[in-house]
């Protein structure tokens, strides 16, 4: 990685506001764009002048854009998709309306997101572990003697682990799962912008926030053709002849958001998605070799498939809190990452780590402020 950003990454940082500290928090929330804020700002200003649901009717144009973009990015139809207020409220919708048994047995791998687990058991099902090989992946061998010996009700996975970067092989395991009847449900909230997220899944939860860098506040679920009839969403008289999908958004919503997020999804196929994951790599690969030399930090699954996402564990004793508040104070942006992120893979006693989640404008002078910040926490 250069000192200077090789085109088109430094016109993605042209594009943004200055940022006041070296950021590497995409995975909580990614820098939006000058045209996002102001889109996002256009339409707050249209409510304001001609009255909220007069704004929406004249936006309906763009979200049916953005409807379609979004669509093409996870390989579904814009009559796939609905806007509501995050990847959490989509998977809580998406198992308020599929048809699911009474107590199902949702398939989760061990790196699975902490409060995806919890919102299954307080819908009352039962998580139930899958098996991994020796890097946490989920692999479709793995998979098909699962499904074909007690398969669960429906498997539930993460495109891209929060925690750690881990990336799944989903698309090969929607076609096993397929193969065996069994549901398969994707959150790409870590993988939309950051690595290809055209899954093949029968349903799919999503955010804008992220790697996608559209505003906070905005979600999606997105739920196959195929699935459409089976989903047990009730007809509502304000909107007549509306599908089941479309009849999952709410009509009390962050429009402006929504119109953000569908300029964020424009950006992303003008620059190119393959280009953008490519890019992402490259990044995650200098992350990784810049990290394994400070000392008293180790990355985490040094050699499991990821993408910009890495975490750093603690070797010398260190708080890694303590040291994500060191590095803030140094003008450095981490996460910290505690055991509830991913209870299958993190014990209760288990310290915590660090995720770093640069973008594709990273520049070598970032990653030097990163390394000396921990190199001074290094015990």
């Amino acid at each position: 990685m250069t000192t200077s950003i090789p085109d088109p990454w430094a016109a993605w940082r042209e594009r943004r506001p200055p940022a006041r500290l070296v950021h590497l928090d995409s995975a909580s929330a990614g820098r939006s764009s000058y045209a996002v804020l102001e889109a996002v700002g256009d339409h707050l200003l249209r409510e304001a002048e001609v009255g909220g649901y007069v704004a929406a009717e004249q936006a309906a144009p763009a979200l049916a854009r953005a409807r379609t973009d979004l669509g093409r990015l996870l390989g579904l139809g814009a009559d796939d998709l609905a806007f509501v207020e995050s990847a959490t409220a989509a998977l809580d919708v998406v198992l308020d309306v599929w048809p699911l048994p009474a107590g199902a047995r949702v398939g989760v791998p061990p790196s699975a997101w902490g409060p995806n687990v919890e919102l299954v058991r307080r819908r009352g099902h039962r998580p139930v572990a899958l098996p991994v090989d020796g890097a946490g992946v989920l692999t479709p061998d793995l998979l098909d003697a699962a499904l074909g010996t007690d398969p669960p009700d429906l498997v539930l996975l993460d495109l891209v682990a929060a925690h750690r970067g881990l990336v799944q092989p989903a698309r090969e395991l929607a076609a096993v799962a397929r193969r065996h009847g069994v549901p398969l449900w994707v959150d790409v909230a870590q993988g939309l912008g950051h690595v290809g997220a055209d899954t093949g899944a029968d349903a799919v939860v999503a955010t804008s926030r992220k790697w996608l860098t559209g505003p906070r506040g905005v979600g999606l679920v997105g739920v196959a053709a195929a699935h459409h009839e089976r989903l047990r969403v009730p007809a509502r008289a304000k909107h007549p002849g509306t599908g089941p999908v479309a009849l999952l958004e709410s009509d009390e919503a962050h429009v402006a958001g929504r119109i953000g997020l569908g300029v964020a999804a424009a950006e992303l196929l003008a620059v190119g998605p393959t280009a953008v994951a490519a890019r992402l790599a490259e990044v995650g690969r200098e992350l990784r070799d810049r990290l394994a030399e400070v000392p008293g930090w180790r990355v985490v699954a040094p050699d499991a498939p990821a993408g910009a996402i890495t975490a750093v564990a603690p070797t010398a004793g260190q708080d890694p809190a303590r040291a994500r508040a060191d590095l803030l104070d140094a003008g450095v942006l981490t996460t910290l990452c505690l055991p509830w992120r991913a209870p299958g893979e993190m014990s209760v006693d288990d310290p915590g780590s660090l995720r770093v989640s640069p973008h594709v404008d990273v520049t070598s002078e970032d990653l030097d402020a990163l390394v000396r910040g921990l190199a001074a926490t290094g015990g």
